[in-house]
Formats: structure tokens, C-alpha cells, sequence
């Protein structure tokens, strides 16, 4: 902790202090010369936004050089040049991009005349400009006001990039490797148990509301070294300001069942109606002047209404998916909680409503305190609340107490103060400070999870009715404070802009997860349930001196030099060294038995300190600057480090096997769970000892992490050529290839290998067959018996990912606007890392060892695709224009894997075994004497032929072709002076609408099938018990399979998405004045 304490204080001590993580503003850079091209020093120049009046002043440098760093992105902007003996002269510029670098040049005759006529002499261009170097694209206010968004989240508008792979992927990497900034600030899913925002698992789809932001870049390799915090892609976004004018907008935004439509099933009939929703959007923006030319404000507020009516039916209601037992069952089961156990459980049967919240609020001042020193403060809220834990279906039937509300709570400060000093300094102070807190709340009083296991009156098969508070829910909260000091300082010199700086943040987690802290019972009959007799108890009790919560802190310090080289006017180059390091002061609890069984291992280690080096270099050249200027090469090489899924961090923290003990047992196992067992007390549970007949868990299950462990990294390569074409296309050519250097795979120490199959694969325990299932199930041998799993996270450099993109794009200037894009696209991984708990991470990935995986195809790979936006403005006269937007994205389907039904290794998963591909019949013993169907079958699968005589790779197969068609109208009245009135319409699955037939998605759950049924491996007592196979010594080890032809058909492979197979529209009215 010393070296920890002292560095942490030499970071902080530094006179320069710098937290890069993204840009919030762009920048105006030129050189004055006179007519015979000498340079002048000491020109004076002032650039204004026109918006708010904001001043920006400089002095040209002795190489007549100028520059303005962290200028208001936006425009228009106008220059103005003075100089003694020189006549002064005016320059307008139309807009500045986020992060975008505007050059304008200024030549001054001599004479003293009066400014003449403003020039336009610039505009903003996301292509062409000196700050580019890898993979970005630009998204602006119009882009966002023209798209078509179902859910109003950043992934609607990030699908826009051409590397976007779908479900927030960029370039084939998963979203948690991705990184979303606002106005500098992280707002991302850092502790990964969402999906890429916070508060996503409460219904919340962008962390701020979508027209509070003015642009946002996504990035995928700028080889800046203030970039930082991820391996995928960086989204950042700059929120809008108040100006010298009064504006505001109130919108509404509708959609429901009503405006769905239906699609053809595979059986030829029609799916049925949409189930009843109602999703509404409110939301005003204001903004303007508290002191013009000084003080600025902007507020938005949105807030979100979806509710979706539960219907269910009880036996004979008519009602679809009924749950066939009558209503004096449950009526029963209600009377026994509340006379028998004081608790009421709810209600039953109608219509429950379940809703899903949430209000969002942004405001924001601006001021200029003076030419030289502009003061930002950003406040962001959101209050989320998702309504869950109720299931009514065929199978299984919740009273309405068991319902819980997912509560989601954000608060985030932003303070950013940018400043110039002389002509060749300028200084960035940045401090955030952001409060999230989730919870699992209950309305209702506190009660163990109670399931009734009744078998149906009318037909086969059991359901189950459900009370009380669900198992996962009974103990589940996270609170998490972020806190980031930014101050980036540059200073140039010459050709050079050097910047030099730390960066720091401050992560603090409390992670209370404690499952069947209440308890939780299964029973077998009402009369058990009346007498208390279960056949099922779970529950867990701390021990002593357990921790209950999960609490620690994560610091990442970090330091970086660079610079910017501006070797001619036309080439610029970028290089410079970043190094993070990773620090966890906290420790885990201490499990001595876990370092008597693992010597190399402890639960109290922790990976820190292990430090990240990030060297970078970027280029951009414009060969022909100075003639036409239509051609730009650029690129560059770099390391990027991000930060894991912090639930990966904390699953060390939680999983110690010394924090608490557990009570699982059944009547089949003990013989305690009689005379009226059950305890209606969720605080008084019963427990070992004390007579209860009890036994703790003697087995459990812990996480480690190896002690070199470092936190994601990769090597990004990017080249990439920029042209104007004939006919006034832009044409762009891009590569991008990265490469891991730290990735995650994961591995069970206390798994033992017992043997070999016959073609190579590493059995972990006995495999035996089950006739119930007709497959085989496994008992995993384990090192060590006082534990179940020893899941230990590791670093590993397999992996790899490219994309290759070609872009075309033309603006028309009779309003039509088009891009059109081809992404070629590669991603091999060896742990996809989709799930927050590591036993997840290790059991459900699919491979030929477990233990040792090889390098497969990612998941989030799309091979091919296709992205077209389309734009078309009419005006029809003064008041009316219409505005149509059409976005095509065609793309290969999700890679899948073929897997076993059964357990081929003995690892006790039967859902995770990759698939030998037999190349003859001798290979296996086929016990469904089929084998010319299975040949066959092999033979029309490329996935599988290919790899005839070995396990088939993970990832080999893929899910159909998906055609996405989405298409959006914009109809704007002018109605008084600068006010207007606005309506929208956006259909999404257009091609759907054409058609029953067309835009039906069709996709494999979990990314894998199984295809073949495992029933086990040869051995000797098989062929004595089998003489009809006509088997021997020799066929020892051979695999015993099954083939069902009709489970491979296209039906029952892919499932149809039934929401997103649908046309929907989504009908909006604004008014802006």
C-alpha cells in the first residue's frame, strides 16, 4: 500500500494534471502570411461564435501560426485578423465538428482600410481534416433528428458507423469493452451487469435523453493518446448549450399494439396479435440567455411511460397460455399463506399492468467569464424503475406480491473550465462526479420464495404457483460512485503541440448479492404446504465475521506524453506513450483452505499494479494540399487499454467460500424437512445446529484471479484513403485490424483430467448415460472435494479482429443526401466474456476443452454488411417541408456453434461440448441406425463438412441473412416567426409491411444448436451389453450419438424474434419556438 499511497500522491502533486477521455469541443488552426507568403508574428485574432457572442483571442506565432483549442462545437463562427500596416480582414466559418481540427488561412495586403466583405471560407468536414487518423464517425443534430429510433438509445444512432456489428458491438468486439462518454464525463455500464448504459436493466436506454445531445463521434481507433477506457469503441457526445436566443421544444412520442403488424410462420398461417403495450415519450427543452454574450442555460427534461397489461387465465377462461388449474386452487393455496402464515400473498387472476418508468433531467450553464476563461457546470438525472418478477404462463403461475420493482437512481456533476494563456497555451479542467444506485425493491412484506408443485388436473406434466420474494432478489443492491479529475494541458511550440499529463479516476463499488437470504422452498401438495413439510430448502447465512457485501475500490492512474508534429502543411503526425495502472486496495476475505488445496492462489490477492503501456503513433497526409485537395491518406498503430466489466473484479470479492455458508438439501438427501419445517420468518430461517438436523454446504464455490493479471488490452492498425470522386462523390477505403494483447479467458483449477476421448478430447470426470433424457450426464472429478469450482480469470493474446470498409457518400444540392457503405468483417475470440458471473463465462463457452479453449469465431462477428442512408429535404413553399429518411442495413447472421446434446467431457454441462464430425460411419456407433441421414445432413452444411474428422470450430455456423429496412417522415409547419410545428412518423421493418413473408428475423438462442444427441463413449461393459452393434476392444472410446433428422430442419433451428419480425410505427409531434 506504501508504493500505492506514494504514487498516488506524486500523480496528484504534479503541476499538470490530465484525465483525457475524449474531447468535449474542436478547433480553429491557420497561418497569416502577407502577399509575398512571409509569415506574421504578432497578428491579432479574434474568432466568434455568432450563436452566443463567445470570444476567442489569439496572436500569430513567429511562424504566423495560430491556433484556438477547445473552441464550442457548432457555428457559425467568424474570424477576424488584424495587423498593423495591414488592411483587416474577415473570415466566416459554417461550423466546427467534435473533435474536428478547421483550418483557415488568412493572407493580408497592406493598407488601412476598412473590413471589407465576410468571406466563407471554411466548413465543417468529418472527412477531410488534419485530425483524423483512424476510424471515426461523426454523427450530427441532423443526423440524429432524420434517424429512425424505436427505443431512443445511442445504439439507433451508432449503427450509423459502418463497423457497427449490432447490439452495441463495434468492429466485432463486445460492448463491454466499449466506452460512452458525455461532455467528458464516463457514462457507461462500468460495472457490466447491464447492457452498455447504466440503469439498462431498469428500462433505461441512453443515460441521457437523445435530444439533449448536440453530436457525438464514434471512434474507433484514434491514436490520440487521450483517448483511453476501451478496446471496442468510444462514443462521445457533447449535450447542447444555451445561445443569445430564446428556443425550447416540447415533443410526444406514441407507440403501441395498434401500430404492429403480423408475419407468416413457417407453418404457412399468420402469427398472432401483438400483446397489448403502450410506450409514450414526454419531453421539453429550453435554453437561452441569463446574460447575453456571458451566461447561458439549456434544460431538458423527458420522461418515459410503457405499460404492458399481463393477461392470464386460469382453466377454461379461453385466455391464450392459460394456466389449467382452477380458480378454488389457488384460492387455497392464498388461505393457507394468510391464515396458516400470516402473509398475503396477492392477488390472482385478470389483468396485471406492469410498467416500466423513467425521467430524465439535464441542465447546463455556460459562461464566459472572458475572452480567455469559458465555465461549463452539467447536471444529469435519471430515475428508472422496471416492474418485474412475475411470471403467468402455462407452466407456472406468480400471485401478485411476488412482483418487484428494478429501481434504478443516477446523479452526475460535471464542472469543465477552458482556458487560453498567450498564443500558445491552453489548459482544460474537467471534474466529475457521478452516483449510480440499483436495487431489486419489494412492495410487499418480506417472505421466503414459495413454489406449490402440482401436477395438472386435465393433463400431463406439473405446474408450479409461486409466492413470496423471488431467490435473487431477496438480497440484491449496487451502489457505485465514480469520481474523474481531468486538466489537459497543451503547449505548442513551433510545428509541435506537446501535451503532457495524468489521468486518474476513482471507482467505489457495493455489491450486495445474497441469494435465498429469506429462504426458499419448493413444495409437493397443498397439504404439504398447509403442514410446512417441503422437499426442497435453500438458504444462506453469513458466517462469522463475513463481509455481507461485496465492498472495494478501484483506482486507475495513468500518465502520457505526445506530440503533434505538423512535419509540412500537409502531413501531420501524432505520436506519444500512455501508461495506466490498475490499483485495488482492498482486499478480498482470506480462505485458508483455498491456499492449502491451490498453492499458487489465495482469495485475498488481487491484480494491482500491473502497469499498461500504451505507446501510439497517427498520421495524416494530403498529398495534393495546395492543388485540389482531394485525396487524404491516413492511419496509424497503437495500444488501447480498457478497463473489464468491474462485476468481473467484484466476483472475487463475492466468491470466497468465507463469507457465507449455505444450506441446500432435499427429502431425498436429509430427513429434516419435516414436522412442520418451513419457517414463514425470513429472518429467522433455519440454520445448522441447534438440533435442526441441518448440515452446511460442505462444498462451495470460489474465484480467483491470477496476480499478473492486466485489464483488456489491444493493437489497433488502421489505414485508410480518403478521395474525391467525379460527379461530387467521396469515396473512403478503410482498414482496420486489432489485435488482443490482454485478453480474458477463464479456467476451473479444481477440475481434474481423468482422461482422453478417442479423438483428443480432455475428460474431466465419468460420463454415464441417462435413459430419462436419453443422453449422458457427467459427475466432474475434482481435485480438491471441499470445493465445487475454483474459477480463476487469466490473461490470454489469442484474438484478433479486422473490418475492411469500403464508403461512398454525395450530398445533392437539390436536398438529397446518400451513403452507401460495404463492411467486410472478422472476429476470433477465445471467451466471448457475455456473462457478469465467471461461472457462466467458463461453462457456457462452447469448445473442444474447457479448460484449454481455442481460438473460435466471436459471436458479435457480422462477416458481411451492407448500410445505405438515405435523405431527402422538399420544400414545398416557405412553411412546408418534408423530410424522408431511409436507412437500409443488410448483414450476415449471428455466428453459432454446433454442440452436443449431452455431456461429452464430464464437466456436468451438457449445452457447452463442440461436435465431432464423423467422416464415416466406423468413427461412431449411430444407436438411431440412421447414418445415411446424418451423412447427408453433414454433407448440405458447410459449417460441418469442412471439418469432417475433427471437433467442429466454435462459431462455424451462422443464423440467416437479416434484411433491416426502417423509414422515417419528418413533416415541418412554419407556423409564427421562427416557430414551428413538426410531425413524425417512423416505421421500423419496413420491408415487413410490404409483406407477411418479408423482414422476418430468424436467429438461435444462447448462439449455439444442439444438433446430435451424446449418449456416452464406448467401454466394455456397452459392447457386452450391446452385442447388436457388433462391437470390440477395438471400438473402445468411440462416440455413442443419436441423430433426430427432423431437429435439423430450418424450423426448429431458428427461432423467430416475434417482436422485431413485425412492422412497427412510432408517431411524434414537436413544437419548437
Amino acid at each position: 500500500m506504501k508504493r500505492y499511497a506514494f504514487l498516488l500522491a506524486a500523480i496528484l502533486l504534479l503541476p499538470v494534471m490530465v484525465f483525457a477521455q475524449g474531447t468535449t469541443s474542436g478547433s480553429i488552426k491557420g497561418t497569416v502570411v502577407d502577399t509575398e507568403g512571409e509569415p506574421l508574428a504578432g497578428a491579432n485574432i479574434v474568432a466568434v461564435h455568432q450563436p452566443t457572442g463567445t470570444q476567442y483571442g489569439t496572436a500569430s506565432r513567429p511562424n504566423g501560426r495560430y491556433s484556438f483549442s477547445n473552441v464550442r462545437v457548432g457555428g457559425p463562427y467568424e474570424i477576424q485578423v488584424t495587423f498593423v500596416g495591414f488592411n483587416a480582414t474577415k473570415k466566416e466559418v459554417s461550423g466546427i465538428n467534435l473533435g474536428e481540427t478547421i483550418t483557415v488561412n488568412f493572407e493580408l495586403e497592406e493598407g488601412e482600410t476598412e473590413l471589407g466583405e465576410v468571406t466563407v471560407s471554411a466548413q465543417a468536414d468529418p472527412i477531410f481534416n488534419s485530425d483524423r487518423t483512424g476510424a471515426k464517425t461523426n454523427i450530427s443534430r441532423e443526423d440524429i433528428d432524420q434517424t429512425p429510433t424505436l427505443s431512443r438509445s445511442l445504439g439507433d444512432f451508432t449503427r450509423l458507423t459502418p463497423q457497427s456489428t449490432g447490439g452495441g458491438s463495434i468492429g466485432g468486439a463486445s460492448d463491454r469493452y466499449n466506452n460512452i462518454l458525455v461532455d467528458g464525463a464516463t457514462l457507461n455500464d462500468v460495472f457490466g451487469l447491464g447492457e452498455g448504459t447504466p440503469g439498462s436493466q431498469a428500462g433505461v436506454s441512453s443515460p441521457i435523453s437523445i435530444d439533449a445531445i448536440q453530436e457525438f463521434n464514434v471512434d474507433i481507433a484514434p491514436f490520440d493518446v487521450t483517448n483511453n477506457g476501451f478496446t471496442g469503441g468510444q462514443v462521445n457526445a457533447v449535450t447542447k448549450s444555451g445561445t443569445n436566443k430564446y428556443t425550447g421544444t416540447a415533443y410526444y412520442q406514441l407507440r403501441n399494439e395498434n401500430f404492429a403488424g403480423d408475419y407468416r410462420l413457417p407453418d404457412g398461417t399468420t402469427s398472432t396479435d401483438l400483446d397489448e403495450f403502450r410506450e409514450q415519450y414526454f419531453g421539453l427543452s429550453v435554453g437561452g440567455p441569463i446574460i447575453e454574450d456571458k451566461l447561458f442555460f439549456f434544460v431538458n427534461a423527458e420522461l418515459k411511460r410503457e405499460v404492458a397489461p399481463l393477461r392470464s387465465g386460469l382453466l377454461n377462461s379461453g385466455e391464450p397460455n392459460s394456466f389449467d388449474f382452477p380458480t378454488s386452487t389457488l384460492s387455497q393455496i392464498q388461505s393457507i399463506a394468510r391464515n396458516n402464515y400470516s402473509y398475503d400473498p396477492g392477488t390472482f387472476g385478470g389483468t396485471l399492468d406492469q410498467r416500466q418508468d423513467n425521467n430524465k433531467v439535464l441542465a447546463k450553464l455556460d459562461w464566459n467569464i472572458n475572452q480567455d476563461h469559458k465555465l461549463t457546470f452539467r447536471y444529469n438525472y435519471v430515475d428508472a424503475m422496471d416492474e418485474e418478477g412475475i411470471s403467468r404462463s402455462a407452466g407456472s403461475y406468480s400471485f401478485s406480491n411476488r412482483q418487484y420493482n428494478f429501481n434504478s437512481t443516477q446523479h452526475s456533476f460535471v464542472t469543465e473550465l477552458n482556458s487560453s494563456f498567450g498564443n500558445n497555451m491552453s489548459n482544460t479542467f474537467r471534474a466529475v462526479y457521478t452516483r449510480i444506485r440499483d436495487s431489486r425493491d419489494v412492495d410487499a412484506e418480506p417472505f421466503p420464495e414459495v413454489s406449490v408443485s402440482l401436477p395438472f388436473p386435465n393433463k400431463s406434466g406439473f405446474g408450479s404457483i409461486d409466492m413470496g420474494i423471488d431467490r435473487f432478489s431477496q438480497a440484491n443492491a449496487l451502489d457505485q460512485d465514480l469520481i474523474e479529475l481531468t486538466n489537459t494541458f497543451k503547449y505548442i511550440k513551433g510545428d509541435h503541440e506537446f501535451t503532457v499529463g495524468t489521468s486518474n479516476q476513482i471507482f467505489m463499488f457495493k455489491n450486495l448479492f445474497v441469494q435465498d437470504e429469506f429462504g426458499t422452498y419448493e413444495f409437493r401438495s397443498i397439504s404439504d404446504f398447509q403442514n410446512g413439510n417441503p422437499f426442497s430448502y435453500n438458504y444462506s447465512y453469513l458466517l462469522p465475521n463475513g463481509n455481507r457485501s461485496a465492498n472495494f475500490t478501484g483506482l486507475q492512474l495513468g500518465g502520457y506524453v505526445q506530440d503533434k508534429w505538423s512535419v509540412m502543411d500537409n502531413l501531420t503526425v501524432t505520436y506519444g506513450l500512455r501508461i495506466d495502472v490498475p490499483i485495488l486496495p482492498d482486499k478480498p476475505t482470506a480462505n485458508p483452505d483455498v491456499a492449502n488445496a491451490f498453492p499458487n492462489f489465495r482469495t485475498d490477492r488481487v491484480a494491482s499494479g500491473n502497469i499498461l503501456w500504451s505507446p501510439r503513433l497517427g498520421f495524416n497526409w494530403r498529398p495534393d494540399l495546395g492543388g485540389d485537395g482531394t485525396t487524404q491518406i491516413r492511419g496509424g498503430a497503437g495500444i488501447f487499454s480498457g478497463t473489464p466489466p468491474f462485476v468481473w473484479i467484484s466476483n472475487q470479492y463475492s466468491n470466497t467460500g468465507a463469507d457465507y455458508g449455505r444450506v441446500a438439501v432435499n427429502d431425498y438427501n436429509s430427513s429434516a424437512l419435516t414436522n412442520g419445517f418451513f419457517s414463514a420468518d425470513p429472518n429467522n430461517q433455519p440454520t445448522p445446529g441447534g438440533g435442526s438436523g441441518l448440515s452446511p454446504v460442505s462444498t462451495t464455490e470460489v474465484n480467483l484471479i491470477t496476480e499478473d493479471f492486466k485489464y483488456p488490452q489491444s493493437l489497433k492498425l488502421n489505414l485508410a484513403i480518403d478521395q474525391d470522386l467525379p460527379f461530387g462523390i467521396t469515396g473512403t477505403l478503410e482498414g482496420i485490424y486489432s489485435k488482443a494483447i490482454n485478453a480474458v479467458t477463464y479456467r476451473n483449477i479444481n477440475a481434474d483430467q481423468v482422461g482422453t476421448s478417442a479423438y483428443g478430447r480432455p475428460l474431466y470426470g465419468s460420463i454415464n448415460f441417462n435413459s430419462g433424457f436419453n443422453t449422458a450426464s457427467g459427475s466432474i472429478s475434482r481435485k480438491d472435494p471441499r470445493f465445487t469450482n475454483a474459477l480463476v480469470l487469466d490473461n490470454t493474446d489469442k484474438g484478433y479482429r479486422y473490418t475492411i470498409t469500403g464508403e461512398l457518400q454525395k450530398q445533392f444540392d437539390w436536398g438529397l443526401n446518400t451513403k452507401v457503405s460495404y463492411s467486410y468483417n472478422r472476429a476470433r475470440s477465445v471467451n466471448n466474456g457475455s456473462s457478469s458471473r465467471a461461472i457462466s463465462n467458463w461453462q457456457y463457452n462452447e469448445n473442444f476443452d474447457v479448460n484449454s479453449p481455442r481460438l473460435g469465431t466471436a459471436d458479435y462477428e457480422r462477416r458481411h454488411r451492407i448500410l445505405a442512408n438515405i435523405g431527402y429535404t422538399l420544400s414545398w413553399s416557405e412553411r412546408f417541408n418534408t423530410t424522408i429518411s431511409v436507412i437500409y442495413d443488410g448483414r450476415s447472421g449471428t455466428p453459432f456453434s454446433w454442440i452436443y446434446d449431452g455431456n461429452a467431457n464430464g464437466d456436468t454441462r451438457y449445452d457447452n461440448d463442440l461436435m465431432y464430425v464423423p467422416e464415416s460411419s466406423g468413427e461412431v456407433v449411430l444407436t438411431s441406425n440412421n447414418w445415411s441421414k446424418l451423412d447427408e445432413w453433414i454433407s448440405s452444411e458447410s459449417s460441418l463438412n469442412e471439418y469432417r474428422g475433427e471437433v467442429v470450430p466454435r462459431g462455424s455456423a451462422r443464423e440467416p441473412w437479416t434484411n433491416f429496412l426502417d423509414l422515417r417522415i419528418n413533416q415541418e409547419i412554419k407556423t409564427v416567426g421562427n416557430q414551428s410545428l413538426e410531425i413524425t412518423a417512423s416505421m421500423f421493418n419496413v420491408l415487413n409491411f410490404l409483406s407477411d413473408d418479408w423482414g422476418i428475423r430468424r436467429g438461435v438462442s444462447f448462439n449455439n444448436y444442439r444438433a446430435v444427441g451424446f449418449q456416452g463413449y464406448v467401454d466394455q461393459k456397452f459392447i457386452s451389453q450391446n452385442p447388436q452393434y457388433n462391437l470390440g476392444s477395438g471400438d473402445v472410446g468411440k462416440p455413442i450419438i443419436s441423430f433426430d433428422p427432423h431437429n435439423v430442419t430450418k424450423e426448429e433451428i431458428y427461432n423467430v424474434s416475434d417482436v422485431s419480425s413485425r412492422w412497427q410505427l412510432q408517431f411524434g409531434v414537436r413544437y419548437s419556438f
